[in-house]
Order: C-alpha cells, then structure tokens, then sequence
C-alpha cells in the first residue's frame, strides 16, 4: 500500500502501530489482537475513507503531501526501515541517568552541550527582559508587542498574487480598486490597523510528481504566476507606509520559507523559478544539467546567508505574541515549549538562516524544522486536525499554562493562532474551537491547490481573515473567489428593507 511515496508496507510495526493510536483507529490495550495484515488494512480503509471526505479525488484540487520534507542539506528520509517489533507495542523511552559529576567521556559532552544549551536559553531569555523592562522597549526584537485595537490574521498564500490583493482588500487595508496590473501603486489605507500573515507566501504549486527535486510536469500547475517578490515587497512597503499611520504589518515564517533556504524546491512553479531570471535568459525551458531554468538563481537567492534569508531573519519570526494571542504557522506542541522558549527557537533560527549559528544551535534547528513534526512550529498539524489525539481541551489548557509559566512576556497569552492546515480538506472554513481560543486560518485560498470554483468543495478556499477586536472579540470575514464585493452598509444582513427607494425602479 503505497500514498505520496510513502510505502505503508515498509513501515515496522511500531510505526504501523503509532499510526493507529495517533489517529484513534485501535485502543492500545487491543494492539495485541490484531495481526500486521489487520493493521494494514485499518490503516488502508482509514485512508480510503478520509480520500473520500476531503475530495482528493476530483482532479481539480491539490492534495496536501504526506511526505512532508526532503531537505537537501539535512537528514534525508531513509527507506530502509526495520520491520521488525518484537514487543508488539510502543518501545518505552529509555532514559539514562547520570551521576553529578561526569566522569566518563559520554558523559563529559553531555555535561558542555548542556552548558552550552543553557547559556543560549539564559541569553536569548534577558534579551526579552531587558526589552520589556526598557523604557524604549524594541518590540521587533523579540516578536511580542502590547495589544492592539484591530489585529487581522491571514494565512497561507502561497504565491497568489490575486489572493494576496482580495484579502487585502477584505481587510480594508489596501484601496478597493487595487489590481495586479500595477502593484508598486498600491498604498496603504488601514489606518492603525494591524495585519499578521502567518507565513507560506511563496511556493505556488502542488505536482503529482518530482524529478531532481523539482516539478517535473510544467503543465501540472494552475495559471502559474512568477510573483514571489512582488508579494515579499508589497508586504515591506505597506509595513513601513503602516508604521507612520500606528499600524503594522507581521509576518511569520512558515515551512516553505525555510524549506527554500534549505534548498527544498518540490512546491516552486516554473515561473517562480523564472522571476529570478534576466528577461533575455528566459527563453530556455531547462539547465543544462535538467533543472528547471532559474533552479541556481533560485539557489543563490535564498541561501543561507543569502539577501532574501538576511531579510527573513530581520523582518520574520518563527513565533509572534500580540496581546494576549500567540501567533506560529504550524502550531506547537507541549514537547516543544517544555523543552525550549519563544525566544530560544526565534532567535536559534534566525541564526541559522545567516549562518551564524553554533554546532549547538544547528542541532537545535534540525530538531525543530527536520526531525519531527510535532517538535515543529513549522510543521506540527496537532492543532490543526482534529482527529489527533493530542488535540483536547485539556491538553491544550496544558499547553498554554507551560507557555506562561516557561517564558516572559508582556502579559499572559490566552489562546493561539495557526495556519499550515489546510481547513477545506475538512470541509471547513476558517474556524476555531475551545471558546475562540484556538483559531486555524489556512484554507488553501492559493491556486497552488487547483483552480478557483464557487461550487462544491471550493467554497471552502474563498478568501477569508480573521480579525480580532480589542484583543478579545472575533470576527471572520469571508468573500467569494471570484468577486470583488466586499462587505459593505446596504448589503445582505445590513440592507434596509424599508427603504421603498431601493424599490422603486425594480423591473418585475
């Protein structure tokens, strides 16, 4: 059984069996009653079940990779697993102790990286103190700001220039006749409002399939469009033109920043690749060696240490707190904020994207971006779905205390604030849960995921904000793909029905 190039039947039965209790297909205490070939097949109608729910079998919608990174300078995947388990259930950590002083080798290392760990944790915590103690506090430093009267959250973009422009209009923030036809025209008039974009605003298609890395079917993309940096300067622009007005426009890095800086290229579309380009080279379709024209332009843009990852590391965070509501393009786990601070990963990853980052801190980085998804701001979807096991009330009430209690900050967060999962593959717009605590704002608006359609499951993909009033009140806005209504007095629910002049020409 095989999906998005992962083999099922390669799995041990350890993972096999973590598939089961993760999703809630097998209680724990009945693992001893079913065979591999049970399991396998769970597991297979499992799948077949939720293909069916989520529509991943029209051919107009882009299916969300389970093979979720193949990063070129990190860990690379490995596909010969052991399928061997003996115990026939979860292994128990095993966890070694160590006696106060070290004597042995093994131990000496561990005893200076904990050194090591704990004065990049000491460091990366005083420069929040110090900043919220000042008198001149430099909020842009350490990503948490006081909270604000309007604050609007977006979420992934992937490359859309069209998208990008309807939200921004949605959010009254940008003029209502603003176009792509002429984007370095377009000024900003929202006031003292405040706009958070919660990362992935590059990479503009979904392929079926690789080759070297890269799309291998140039046809495999939906109105492809080269408008990454158009996207990345619009955004620059209105920040600064928002800053003389009290407003503000954040952004988050999401999965598919990092994965370009790592040179992971599986999602960029011909044309992206293009921008990057001289006019007069663009007329080959590839590079000599069969990368996509553009492929060492690309890689030269983002490297580390490169313009656009020096940009990153100055102007995005990995994690933002405004008020009373924490702001992170994946989510996060309880592992991952017991085990390190907002300052730690914001800081460890810049860092790393100018390469200015320690033996320590790059060990750091490839556990939080490479090796596991739910140890990832990047990559956890926890919070994302629902039918993750970890994602209760309870556990999430556990979260936000261990991040209160583990972290200085202006003021005690109250709820989160993720994109990263796509909520229309659950045939859901742009929701929370947990009282308006919890609030999930990716709907896959991009082309990246097929062609715009107000029919059917599509609906789901409208562009779509959520603004958040006085750090306490919530409200989603929404309009559909192919309209340039907004909402407006006189519309829908504001209309005055008795108003007879509204009447009066009305042809019958």
């Amino acid at each position: 059984m095989k999906l998005n190039e992962i083999d099922f039947d390669l799995l041990s039965d350890k993972e096999l069996i973590a598939i089961c209790i993760k999703y809630s297909l097998i209680k724990y205490e009945d693992i001893s009653k079913y065979k591999r070939s049970d399991i396998l097949n769970i597991i297979k109608n499992w799948i077949h079940l939720k293909l069916q729910m989520y529509g991943q079998q029209k051919s107009n919608i882009k299916s969300v990779s389970v093979n979720r990174r193949n990063s070129i300078s990190g860990n690379m995947q490995k596909n010969n697993i052991s399928r061997n388990n003996k115990n026939g259930g979860i292994p128990k950590v095993q966890k070694q102790r160590r006696m106060s002083h070290p004597t042995t080798i093994i131990e000496k290392k561990e005893a200076v990286e904990n050194h090591q760990r704990n004065i990049i944790k000491q460091s990366s915590n005083n420069k929040v103190k110090e900043n919220i103690r000042s008198n001149n506090p430099q909020y842009d430093i350490i990503g948490m700001y006081p909270g604000v009267k309007k604050l609007i959250a977006i979420g992934d973009i992937h490359g859309d220039l069209k998208v990008t422009l309807s939200v921004l209009k949605l959010a009254e923030v940008i003029p209502q006749h603003s176009d792509s036809s002429n984007v370095n025209n377009i000024h900003w008039c929202g006031g003292s409002t405040w706009v958070i974009q919660l990362g992935d605003q590059i990479d503009r298609c979904r392929p079926d399939e690789w080759k070297q890395n890269c799309i291998k079917d140039y046809n495999d993309v939906i109105e492809d469009e080269g408008n990454n940096m158009l996207i990345i300067k619009l955004f620059l622009r209105l920040d600064e033109e928002a800053k003389k007005q009290g407003g503000r426009i954040l952004g988050l890095l999401g999965n598919h920043e990092l994965m370009n800086i790592d040179k992971d290229f599986r999602y960029v579309s011909p044309k992206e690749f293009l921008e990057f380009v001289p006019l007069k080279d663009r007329n080959k379709i590839k590079t000599d060696d069969g990368y996509p024209n553009g492929y060492y332009h690309r890689t030269k843009a983002f490297e580390r240490g490169g313009n656009i990852s020096k940009l990153y590391s100055i102007k995005k965070k990995s994690i933002i707190i405004v008020g009373s509501l924490l702001f992170v393009h994946g989510g996060l786990s309880l592992d991952l904020v017991s085990k390190y601070t907002i300052s730690e990963i914001n800081d460890i990853v810049s860092k790393w994207m100018v390469k200015k980052s320690s033996e320590i801190e790059d060990d750091i980085f490839n556990e939080i971006f490479r090796d596991d998804d739910d140890m990832s701001p990047f990559w956890c979807r926890i919070y994302g779905e629902d039918e993750d096991m970890e994602n209760t009330e309870s556990n999430f009430n556990v979260l936000i205390n261990t991040i209160n209690k583990r972290n200085k900050l202006i003021q005690p967060i109250k709820g989160m604030v993720i994109a990263h999962t796509p909520q229309f593959m659950e045939r859901k717009y742009l929701n929370s849960i947990y009282n308006d605590r919890l609030w999930r704002v990716d709907v896959g608006m991009s082309r990246a995921f097929g062609e715009h359609s107000d029919c059917g499951d599509d609906k789901y993909r409208q562009p779509q904000i959520l603004i958040i009033h006085n750090d306490k009140e919530f409200e989603v806005r929404k309009k559909p793909l192919n309209s340039d209504r907004y909402p407006t007095n006189g519309i829908g629910s504001k209309i005055d029905l008795m108003d007879q002049k509204m009447f009066m020409n009305t042809p019958y």
